[in-house]
């Protein structure tokens, strides 16, 4: 059991107060909110990794495991030195390795192989078998599906709902959401919420709540008014004696059936609406590749003889498993690559922009304020708009990018896409980091734009929203 009661925390300004659940056996819970709310900050106080200002956490005979969103291993280490660290004698006690690994559907391990040459996906598998044989009952992962590709995901699925503890999952993914979760959290206002069900589920309930709560406020507003009128029309009463007892019996309803228990005017903090404004003819040659080979080596060719083509407004969906070269292709078409056979050739009048994944050609010592007007070019006195549009505030301005959360870095590069007049985006997982609400923004900027689309996602929900026409995979050397 996971007791929760009345946590809060500050940095520099409160980032959530009065945090109250509690949790039992094979509850499976999705936590979601806007990037920058406290979410993965929660999960460290769970966890005991950060304290908070208040409030306190009880684990009865619970251990808890944690997953961050952003791990790492050691330089050069190998898969078996990685696996045999996790047990006391790795001799006596490999069958425990290897019984978890096949949980994890990764029996076929290569001990001698260097992690760093391993997918994400499989990475994340050997930071899940780390908890898993560690014994714990509580599994607090942030933003676990960023790291799989779709079969990654379906098998991940079925991972956490046979999972016989409780699960606290940090995730954007709503159809992931709507498959494992039985509640959904949500940090919004500095609060938490707890709804029962799924994602779908959370949608009907939260629209009904903000009615009540537009009703309430509503009524609220009406009556604080009247009482007002009454305040104002006691003062006008002749009688000193009479116009204090009336303003003071005024006064006192307006505190009992008002201020009391004041509730405040909804404002859902949310990325204003944007476009992307580049266009293309429906039959421009966009990027055109003939008879393209590449390999890293000899004995790993990833492409022979490929051709493939895009033209106009296309919308292209490039998906596969983790590893089988998605985004070494997309390096080869922005020229970070060279073919070993075969050339990329342009159309006339083509601008395009790179959505990286990694978010490795972002300069992390700049601040958010110099990094936009330094790759828009836009006047400091203009940039303020623009920034407060897409939930940078005044305060966020001088934040090194390293300060900020992946989500808010995701955001911040897609306000400097829209200041810019590209007609062909080259996106490589856009949505890994980003919360609900500004992916549902970034839908629409997307499904609206009239240029061509080339993108990577594992996010089947995005995929089905912006209007893909067509789907490509790797298969035999070949992009089918």
């Amino acid at each position: 059991m996971l007791k929760v009661e009345n946590l809060s925390k500050i940095y520099f300004d409160t980032l959530f107060e009065k945090v109250t659940f509690l949790l039992g056996n094979r509850e499976k819970v999705g936590l979601i909110g806007l990037n920058g709310c406290g979410k993965t900050t929660l999960l460290k106080i769970i966890s005991g990794k950060i304290k908070p200002d208040s409030g306190k956490v009880d684990l009865v005979n619970e251990r808890i495991g944690y997953l961050s969103q952003e791990f790492s291993f050691k330089k050069d280490e190998l898969v078996g030195e990685f696996l045999e660290k996790l047990v006391e004698d790795p001799y006596r006690e490999k069958y425990k390795v290897d019984i978890t690994m096949h949980k994890l559907s990764y029996g076929n391990y290569d001990e001698f192989q260097y992690i760093q040459n391993l997918s994400e996906g499989q990475k994340m598998k050997l930071k899940l078998a780390e908890l898993l044989l560690k014994e714990s009952t509580i599994l607090l992962l942030d933003e676990p599906t960023n790291h799989l590709d779709i079969e990654g995901i379906i098998w991940f699925e079925d991972f956490i709902r046979g999972f016989d503890g409780v699960c606290i999952i940090i995730s954007h993914d709503r159809e992931f959401l709507n498959n494992i979760t039985n509640k959904i959290f949500e940090i919004d206002e500095k609060r938490l919420y707890i709804f029962e069900g799924n994602y779908d589920d959370y949608l009907v309930q939260k629209e009904k709540q903000l009615e009540e709560r537009t009703k309430h406020f509503k009524l609220q507003e009406s009556k604080r008014e009247r009482l007002e009128r009454l305040i104002d029309n006691s003062h006008k009463i002749a009688n000193g004696k009479k116009r204090g007892k009336a303003i003071r019996a005024a006064k006192k309803r307006l505190f009992r059936e008002v201020v009391k228990n004041e509730i405040s005017d909804y404002k859902e903090q949310r990325l204003k609406q944007f476009s992307f404004s580049g266009s293309l003819h429906r039959k421009k040659k966009v990027v055109g590749v003939n008879n393209l080979s590449f390999g890293y080596n000899k004995d790993k060719v990833i492409f022979q003889d490929v051709n493939f083509n895009v033209y106009g407004k296309e919308r292209i969906w490039f998906y596969g498993a983790n590893g089988i070269g998605k985004t070494t292709f997309v390096k080869l078409l922005i020229g970070v690559l060279k073919p070993l056979k075969g050339e990329i050739k342009w159309g006339e009048n083509i601008s395009w922009t790179y959505f990286s994944q990694d978010q490795k050609h972002i300069d992390m010592d700049a601040t958010v304020e110099n990094y936009f007007i330094r790759n828009t070019g836009i006047p400091f006195e203009n940039s303020f708009g623009v920034l407060e549009r897409f939930l940078f505030s005044k305060d966020l301005r001088n934040y090194k990018l390293k300060l900020l959360s992946p989500g808010q870095r995701a955001r911040l590069s897609f306000a400097v896409f829209s200041m810019h007049n590209f007609n062909f985006l080259i996106l490589d997982e856009p949505t890994n980091h980003l919360d609900i609400r500004t992916k549902e923004v970034i839908e629409e900027a997307l499904l609206n734009f009239d240029g061509a689309i080339f993108v990577i996602s594992h996010d089947r929900y995005f995929i089905r929203e912006i209007g893909i026409d067509r789907a490509v995979t790797i298969e035999n050397l070949k992009i089918i």
